[in-house]
């Protein structure tokens, strides 16, 4: 080889990989993804949509990887907005390999998606994820399934770290190829796509780009005459006529019929009697058996967070008086007097606030929703509610962003651009918003309503906001009638938790309170300190008191908890510290204040950043009806308990 070859060599090897990972929801590709490319990971808008995706940049074996984790999609028809971004990132030609990502103990709807994504020319390896878990149940011929599908073929387990070493090594020294594997279409539809191939441009991805003209799929018609694409529309249409369904339909199915052939050629069931997690896991999806479990889980959860958090905060309390005690404003003081005590004073409450509320709450919280996710438990969930969520216009599907609500109303907003309707996202946008506590509206319930009022009072806030949400669920149904859609889920393998992976979710998720909300606080705190030290809150406070005062029987101060809480939910509590100015909590407000304000926090205005996400994903109009609903909604329902109580 000469010098100019040598060096065009050497510099392909130093230009970075773009490859992406693909596959369907639940088959382990985000973990695979960390295992992939570890710290640095970056969530990023696709351009013009509200798809978020991760990607990472890592180097391995010597070379530089940009890894991008595309959404899970079970096709490339392009319904929903992620299938469409994930068709757009394929079709876009900016990868030079796919990490094609299967469930290895559920291996058939995975190969469906795999046949589609090999078709399109597109050099590729298929990792068989979870492989740890199939081979208790099947014998996988890797070797002749690598042979049938001309790519290489990379058993690993994300959750154990075995395999990943090798597929690494296949990454980086270009052992992905282009399959030559030909899915057995209908005749007629082999015909089309011989005549189409003249038609697209030349390349290892010309037959692909075809079938994906003959099913219909936009994207793939940028460039296209319009001679070519009436002839596609014909060829539709003769297809239907003579066959009395779609085509696409038909293609759908001829691919899945490869996908059985290959999984009877090349897994092989292991006998043996069902397993303990088998068990369990029909036990989960039984009705009879499954609500139970459901009710008991779920009361776990709320005891932990009432028990566990109080006891937690009694604790993180206890260290913060005697360690730091009035430190701080004694502090201030010293070095700025007056001036200087507002703002030591002003931290000290947020430090407070911060160590009362995100250890024993929501980070207890986030640890119990990542056994949740870990275990595999949630999809279950979802499959058992599913004849329920029907009667309300919606289905199973909606429950996930409901339980991550629980975490934070955020990215349960944006999970439900996974649902198939923008009717059933606006019903459970709206659920989410005005009836599912975030983890720090649940602190509050749970733990501050919890400690001051009893327990009994926090389960009858969760009681209302169960029956709210049935209310809402039904009006809305009603107002929007329509046949919800039917659930299609895979569920994954019931398995323990790995503590590695729930404590790395916590994290990732209670981060954002530390940059976001941290800030805020004590900013707040600050400024409220100096508006009580120079009694400027009257002009404030006074103009919203007849709803504070008069309907909901509160401190008429709490109206500042209520307006930055608008902010972030986190610093309403924060604030509430700060308005009692060292009065203890206990003599600031009666029990029966606490559960008004427990239930108005929990129902009223949704943050600042939940109506941002709720704009992007359904509209100005509907979040801003959706905001006032709640609104009217909250002060109706804490009026009300205020006349009880």
């Amino acid at each position: 080889m000469n010098r100019e070859g040598h060096a065009d060599e050497e510099a392909a090897e130093r230009r970075p990989l773009n490859l992406s990972l693909i596959g369907q929801p639940n088959v382990g590709k985000s973990l695979l993804f960390s295992r992939l490319t570890g710290v640095g990971v970056i969530s990023s808008n696709y351009p013009g949509t509200t798809v978020q995706f991760e990607e990472s940049t890592a180097l391995r074996g010597g070379r530089i990887l940009n890894v991008r984790d595309v959404p899970g999609t079970y096709s490339l028809f392009g319904d929903t907005e992620d299938e469409s971004i994930v068709v757009d990132m394929l079709a876009s030609e900016k990868n030079d390999l796919i990490v094609m990502v299967a469930d290895a103990s559920n291996l058939e709807p995975s190969l469906v998606l795999c046949l589609e994504v090999l078709e399109l020319g597109i050099p590729t390896i298929l990792a068989l994820n979870k492989f740890d878990v199939a081979k208790k149940r099947f014998d996988i011929d890797t070797a002749q399934l690598e042979k049938t599908l001309s790519v290489p073929v990379i058993p690993v387990s994300a959750r154990s770290g075995e395999g990943i070493e090798e597929l690494l090594e296949a990454i980086t020294s270009g052992s992905a190829k282009v399959s030559d594997y030909r899915v057995r279409y209908d005749r007629h539809i082999r015909e089309y796509l011989a005549i189409l191939q003249g038609h697209v441009p030349e390349g290892p991805g010309a037959r692909g780009r075809a079938v994906k003209l003959l099913e219909g799929i936009r994207r793939f018609y940028d460039g296209i005459p319009d001679s070519t694409q009436n002839l596609v529309l014909k060829m539709r249409r003769d297809f239907e006529e003579e066959h009395g369904e779609p085509l696409n339909v038909h293609m759908a199915r001829d691919r899945y019929g490869d996908a059985g052939v290959l999984v009877m050629n090349n897994v092989k069931a292991v006998e043996r009697k069902p397993t303990t997690a088998e068990r369990i896991s029909e036990a989960t999806v039984n009705p009879s058996t499954g609500i139970p479990i459901l009710i008991a889980v779920f009361g776990v959860i709320f005891l932990v967070m009432v028990l566990g958090g109080s006891y937690i905060d009694g604790v993180v309390s206890d260290l913060y008086e005697r360690y730091i005690g009035t430190a701080l404003p004694d502090f201030g003081r010293s070095i700025g007097g007056q001036a200087g005590e507002i703002i030591m004073t002003g931290l000290d409450n947020s430090l407070m606030a911060i160590l009362g509320l995100v250890i024993p709450y929501i980070l207890v919280f986030y640890i119990m929703l990542g056994i949740l996710e870990d275990t595999g438990y949630l999809p279950r969930v979802v499959v058992l509610l599913d004849r329920v969520t029907h009667k309300f216009g919606m289905h199973g599907n909606a429950f996930i962003p409901m339980v991550v609500g629980l975490g934070c109303n955020v990215p349960a907003i944006m999970a439900t651009r996974s649902l198939r309707s923008k009717r059933e996202r606006l019903i459970v946008c709206t659920l989410v918003a005005m009836a599912i506590p975030c983890s720090a509206q649940m602190a509050i319930i749970m733990g501050v309503t919890g400690t001051f009022a009893g327990i009994a009072y926090s389960f009858m806030i969760l009681a209302v906001l169960i029956v709210l949400a049935l209310i809402v669920a039904a009006f809305l149904n009603r107002m929007l009638p329509h046949e919800p859609s039917n659930l299609s889920m895979e569920l994954p393998e019931m398995t323990a938790p790995s503590l590695r992976n729930v404590l790395f979710k916590a994290w990732n998720r209670i981060k954002d309170f530390f940059v976001i909300a941290v800030p805020l606080l004590l900013v707040g705190s600050i400024i409220i300190e100096v508006l009580l030290t120079y009694n400027l809150l009257d002009p404030i406070v006074e103009p919203f008191s007849f709803i504070t005062v008069t309907m909901l029987g509160l401190p008429a101060v709490t109206i500042i908890a209520f307006l930055v809480g608008v902010l972030r939910k986190e610093m309403a509590y924060g604030m509430l510290l700060v308005l009692a100015a060292g009065t203890p909590m206990a003599e600031f407000m009666t029990p029966s204040q606490f559960v008004v304000f427990g239930l108005v926090m929990a129902i009223y205005l949704p943050c600042v950043a939940t109506m941002a996400a709720m704009w992007r994903e359904i509209g100005w109009k509907e979040t801003l009806a959706v905001s006032a609903a709640s609104v009217a909604t909250a002060i109706v329902v804490g009026t009300l308990f205020n006349l009880l109580l």
